[in-house]
């Protein structure tokens, strides 16, 4: 019998954002890989010390020097901000397959972008269809795919921020359709603890999974529980906030008329919060789908814990 297969040699883009840090950190839990990271040449961008690791510079836009610093990588994990989509990714994917590449995950750990109408509503997220459609059509001639890692909305990152509609130092909240709309969503470092794990995986359990989303999530729930998991943890109750109603569809719908007038980051988050809020729309994809947990070995959170 033929021995069980690993990946060993992995490259990263984006290893010093706020999902590759925590993804380099996992890779390097593993203690069975090789890693190469690749920056710009203009980066400042510094990383742990550790004999497994090599960094790159290269020039984006030098699609040979990108072919030679990704020779020899079975693996490829692009974690890029959102004006590098759709075009830099596929220059980064082209190169990654003409360099031989096989596992390509892209700039995914979001919502459930299988679900067209869903992906439609945002257009970073439409833009993604053009990026896989590309390392499909490569893929072809090579036996290269990619893996999709649906997380939704990070937890951590979405209520820091504010948009899971609660502020819990004004105590102030705005529900939406009640705020019972339940919905998946993810903490970042788990997102980056299930590629460390994914690419830990036998190489013949990886390509059962190309050119597929795989699922995880570390909570089912909703603005109201998210509200109640806060007033437990300050001692407070309704009677404390000034909470709010408001419709989940015209929130949503108000984002194109602010991407309209120039707004685009405040619309693309009414668009991609909004399509959490409304019932139906896709964001509990737990129960649409079901999750891939298990296969990674990630575990469910207490929102309270949290």
């Amino acid at each position: 019998m033929a021995a069980t297969q690993y990946l060993k040699k992995i490259a990263l883009v984006g290893a010093s954002g706020q999902l590759g840090t925590p993804t380099l950190k996992h890779l390097l839990e593993q203690k069975k890989f090789d890693i190469t990271l690749l920056t710009r040449q203009s980066s400042a961008a510094t990383f742990p010390t550790d004999d497994s690791i090599t960094v790159r510079a290269v020039d984006y836009s030098d699609k040979a020097a990108l072919v030679s610093a990704l020779q020899g990588q079975q693996a490829i994990v692009l974690m890029l901000g959102f004006e590098a989509i759709p075009q830099q990714e596929i220059e980064l994917i082209e190169a990654a397959i003409e360099a031989g590449v096989t596992y390509i995950l892209p700039t995914e750990f979001g919502a459930d972008n299988a679900n067209t109408e869903l992906a439609n509503m945002v257009p970073l997220n439409a833009a993604k269809a053009v990026v896989r459609a590309k390392a499909e059509e490569l893929g072809k001639k090579t036996g290269a795919g990619w893996i999709g890692i649906s997380n939704n909305a990070w937890f951590d990152y979405s209520f820091k921020h504010g948009n899971f509609g609660i502020d819990p130092k004004a105590r102030t909240a705005t529900l939406y359709d009640g705020g019972k709309t339940f919905f998946a969503s993810t903490l970042i470092s788990e997102t980056g603890l299930a590629i460390a794990r994914l690419l830990s995986l036998p190489i013949s359990q990886l390509d059962t999974l190309k050119n597929k989303y795989i699922y995880i999530a570390n909570l089912r729930t909703n603005q109201r529980q998210i509200l109640d998991a806060v007033q437990t943890v300050t001692k407070t109750t309704d009677a404390d906030w000034k909470i709010e109603h408001a419709d989940a569809r015209e929130y949503l719908d108000s984002g194109i008329g602010l991407m309209g007038k120039g707004e685009f980051m405040a619309g693309m988050v009414r668009r991609l919060y909004g399509s959490l809020f409304v019932e139906g729309l896709g964001g509990d994809f737990e129960t649409i789908r079901g999750l891939d947990n298990e296969m990674l070995g990630l575990e469910k959170k207490d929102l309270v814990e949290i």
